[in-house]
Order: structure tokens, then sequence, then C-alpha cells
């Protein structure tokens, strides 16, 4: 056994940059939240952030190791994430979360930032991954509106349906690429920063353009393009219906049509304090309460936040202001666009900044 690697595991990990491919534009917001004033839309709008997942893009665009995470700092070469869970994985999930999902993260993170409305597409259930895709985990999903570009008047996202529309006209639509139409039968939802869309497998939806978000998934890359054409990128039909039967992958579509109330108080969700120190507090923005895929928190640190991984990991992601991260082993410094993954061997830790810091906090599916 390595011994390096395994005092690795015992230590909160800082995670280098993960950009990942996309077939759309956008990352600008990225780069100037870490820092990089300059940097500009390319075609890698998206970091994921502490990830144990392979990117599926399509065709030639393929890459293997795409989206997989790397510890660097501080080691003669790169360790892959994944091969540090695989390798110590109560130290670096926790006991009762390898008992549950083996030593598969149940947990994707991302920070994404598209210049251009997303295509409206859809993700499999659990039910259906496990059916026909030989997985454990479909795709359900949140989005954490971070900010919105001062240049996009109204930033919106599309989901689910706000009238009734059969399959057999549905797939009419699809097979003609109307894509007005499939826009128009939609919510169109503004969204701004603070504010939280819960995205339930099935659910037809589109990012607008303009937006910078923290997005919480299911482990997996599985995507249902119902549009097929975005920015003179056009997929083949076989792209976009993950392989399958488009009918049989269509069957998974949720038709069920919500009113604007349903939307409100269903998809869009209210963050709640759930304790506070000093002047410090921590906010649920969404629980297990809502999914049992996935729990994201905010940390809101004056002075002083204490905290602990009661057996579990999460990834953090440093938001505003700067400060360090105290634990058993030491402490490490921190500031806007630091990412860390936090095993579960931490245990009690404590967030100390002289001014404010606020912080992102992803934890992985219930055990």
């Amino acid at each position: 056994m390595d011994v390096k690697l395994k005092s690795l595991a015992q230590t909160p990990l800082l995670l280098e940059p993960n950009r990942v491919w996309r077939f759309y534009e956008g990352g600008k917001m990225i780069e100037r939240f870490q820092g990089n004033s300059a940097g500009a839309d390319s075609l890698y709008p998206e970091e994921w952030v502490g990830s144990t997942v392979q990117a599926v893009n399509p065709g030639e665009h393929y890459k293997t190791g795409e989206g997989l995470a790397v510890i660097s700092r501080g080691l003669p070469e790169p360790v892959p994430l994944k091969s540090l869970t695989e390798q110590f994985p109560e130290e670096m999930l926790g006991a009762a979360h390898v008992k549950t999902y083996g030593t598969n993260s149940a947990l994707l993170v991302k920070l994404l930032d598209s210049a251009i409305r997303l295509l409206i597409h859809a993700h499999p259930t659990k039910a259906f991954a496990l059916e026909h895709l030989n997985s454990c985990f479909g795709k359900t999903e949140a989005w954490f509106v971070l900010s919105t570009r001062p240049e996009v008047d109204d930033p919106y996202v599309l989901i689910a349906f706000r009238e009734e529309i059969g399959r057999k006209r549905y797939r009419e639509l699809l097979d003609k690429q109307d894509v007005k139409e499939m826009m128009r039968i939609m919510h169109r939802v503004s969204v701004r920063a603070g504010d939280v869309v819960y995205v339930k497998a099935g659910l037809p939806h589109a990012i607008g353009e303009g937006t910078f978000m923290v997005e919480l998934q299911e482990p997996t890359d599985f995507s249902i393009l119902l549009e097929r054409s975005c920015a003179g990128f056009t997929l083949r039909e076989d792209e976009s219906f993950l392989g399958l039967d488009p009918s049989l992958t269509l069957s998974v579509i949720d038709h069920r049509v919500y009113s604007e109330k349903e939307v409100q108080d269903e998809l869009v969700i209210k963050p709640k304090r759930l304790r506070k120190q000093g002047e410090s507090a921590e906010y649920q923005l969404l629980g297990y309460d809502t999914t049992e895929c996935f729990a994201g928190h905010r940390l809101e640190v004056r002075g002083e936040l204490g905290d602990a991984t009661y057996g579990r990991f999460s990834i953090l992601i440093v938001l505003d202001g700067e400060g360090k991260l105290q634990h058993r082993g030491g402490e490490i410094p921190l500031r806007r666009g630091t990412e860390i993954f936090l095993p579960a061997s931490i245990g009690e830790h404590v967030f100390q900044t002289a001014t404010q810091m606020t912080i992102f906090k992803s934890m992985p599916a219930r055990v």
C-alpha cells in the first residue's frame, strides 16, 4: 500500500481545474470566477469539480479520461481522484457510502456557464438506466444560479410541459425539429443569482443563455437530445437517443402538465437556514427532503464556522471571500474559486476568515 497516497485520502484535497469540451460555447464566467479577468468563451463551458465520471461527447470528440479529476499539488505526478476512491474507499467516501454505492462517488458537481441557449433535452430515470443502460444511476440534477451575464436582459430556463402534448404529437415535433413549438409548450422561468431549480429525470428542460451556475447531478453523462442542432453542430439520431430505439428512449419523457404554481412549489426550491454559529450560518439550498440523489448547502462564514464530515465526503467550492480550513492534520488556505474534495475521514474541521467567506457544499446521494 502506498503510504503517501493513503495520507492523501485523509487530507482535504485541492482540486485542479478540470474543463470539459461540449458542443456549445461558454466558460467566460468560469474563467473570471477563477481569477482570469481576460478569460473568454470557448467550447469548454463546464468545469467538472471532483469528478469521477467520464465525459461522453459525440463521435471524434470523445476523449478517454476527459472529465476525470486529478490531484497533483505536492505530488511528483498527477493521481486520478477515481483511483484514490477505489484504493481507499472508506477513507475517501465513508463506510456507509461504500456499503450502499461501492466505490462510486454517487455525485457529479459542475460549474456551468453557457453563452447560448442550450438544447432542449432530458435525462433517463434510475429505473430506465438500470434496465437499458447498465447503470444504477440515471441523471436527476439541480441548478444553483451563481450569477447571470449583465448583457442578458431576462435570464431564464425552460422546464416541464405547460400544456397537454401527446407522445405521438411530440414525436412529430421532434421529427420536424419544430423548435419554436417545442419551446412554446414548456415553462419559461426567469432566474437570477440565488435561485435553485430542481430537474427531475425525465423532465424536458434547457438552460437559457447567460446563466452561470453550480449543477449537481447523478454521476452519469446520459442526455436525451430532443433538439438536435446547436450553434452549427448537428447530432445524428443515434447520438440523440442514447444509442437506443427512439420510441424506447422517448418513453422516459415525463409528459405531466405542470401549472405555474406547481413549477414554483415543486421545482423552484426555497433555501432554509439549518443552523447559526455566531454571525456564521449554514443554509440548505436543496436537501434530501427533495431528492435522495444529492444535497447542496451554502456556508456563510463570518469569523468562524465549525463543521464535520459525519463519515461522508463532500465537495466544496469557495464562492466568495478568503480564509482557511483548519483540520486535525493542519490547515489550507481558501479563496474565491478554490475547489476541494473533503474525504469522509477528515471528521471535525473549522472554516475561519478575517472578513467573510461563502462556500458551496455538495453532498452525495443519501445512504
